[in-house]
């Protein structure tokens, strides 16, 4: 698995963050941890359908 997705991933949350700072939007932890966790649980959807995909093709 490759490492630069997750870090990524980690990035856009924190540059998100940086624009709501910027437009002074109210900030909280959880968002940054709800941010996260649908990254990660979207990267894990594509990573198991690509899974799924490359099944079919071997056979």
């Amino acid at each position: 698995m490759q490492i630069g997705i997750w870090v990524g991933i980690v990035i856009s949350a924190i540059i998100s963050f940086l624009v709501a700072f910027f437009y002074e939007q109210p900030l909280h932890w959880y968002l940054f941890v709800l941010i996260l966790f649908i990254g990660f649980l979207i990267n894990t959807i594509i990573l198991i359908l690509k899974t799924k995909e490359d099944e079919k093709n071997e056979t």
